[in-house]
């Protein structure tokens, strides 16, 4: 019977120490990855549905949007503030309204209304100063004066717009040789109202109605106006026929 050979017990540490090193390093090469692993990214679900082969084709959500919610959320909710812009897509400058002094006699601005037609009921005969209601200032306006006051433009181009019922306008304003000139156009036409001299202007007489008023800085220095009159309307006596006597034959 043949005698197997002995196995060398000599080779028992060598392999014991070359597997020990095949577990090392697997096992660093398992805590290095885990070390070296990406940090997770919180996905925000698209309101839109990708649908699209090429990169940059998806439109923009300005809003997030949390798919199965109702509402998106608001601005106030995002903390947010928005943004009035213009046409060309710049912000929208804020309108600046300059404080009203009452220092009598200076002038102080006024924030004038952008209509620039005549609304509201018309003026029935009677006076009416320069900061009654129905008086529609458009353009640069700036009122003067605490008690007994006056709307003053300096820019051509400035109207007051209102209607009245009855047959003629005055319009009384401070005259002086360095002011400009108005047009004064009621209904359809027209006439020229010079400031340098005078401090009343009448208009021509109409039919009796509700007329359209519209008077414009035309040109020259600064225009005013302090108030205008609507008179009573004259009626015309009718003429009445008289009996002639007839003689008896």
């Amino acid at each position: 019977m043949d005698k197997q050979p002995s196995f060398d017990r000599a080779l028992i540490i060598p392999i014991l120490i070359g597997g020990l090193s095949v577990v090392g390093i697997i096992v660093v090469l398992l805590v290095a990855r885990s070390l070296n692993a990406p940090a997770e990214i919180a996905v925000t679900p698209s309101a839109t549905p990708f649908q699209y082969i090429y990169l940059g084709t998806e439109p923009a959500i300005t809003t997030p949007f949390v798919e199965g919610s109702e509402l998106p959320p608001t601005a106030e909710e995002l903390d947010v503030t928005p943004v009035r812009r213009t046409p060309t897509g710049r912000p929208a400058a804020t309108p600046i309204i300059l404080a009203t002094a009452t220092n009598g006699g200076q002038l102080t601005n006024t924030p004038a209304p952008t209509s620039t037609s005549a609304s509201g009921p018309p003026l029935n005969p009677g006076t009416y100063e320069d900061l009654d209601s129905h008086l529609i200032y458009a353009g640069a306006w700036n009122q003067t004066g605490t008690g007994d006051t006056l709307h003053v433009s300096s820019v051509p181009g400035s109207t007051i717009s209102f209607r009245f019922i009855g047959r003629e306008l005055r319009i009384f304003y401070d005259g002086g040789s360095t002011l400009g000139r108005m047009t004064v156009t009621i209904d359809n036409q027209s006439a020229t109202l010079d400031q340098s001299a005078g401090n009343e202007w009448v208009s021509a007489t109409f039919p009796n109605g509700t007329h359209t008023v519209l008077i414009t800085h035309a040109s020259g220095g600064a225009v005013n106006l302090d108030y205008v009159i609507i008179p009573e309307p004259t009626l015309t006596a009718t003429p009445t026929r008289t009996r002639t006597a007839t003689p008896t034959p």
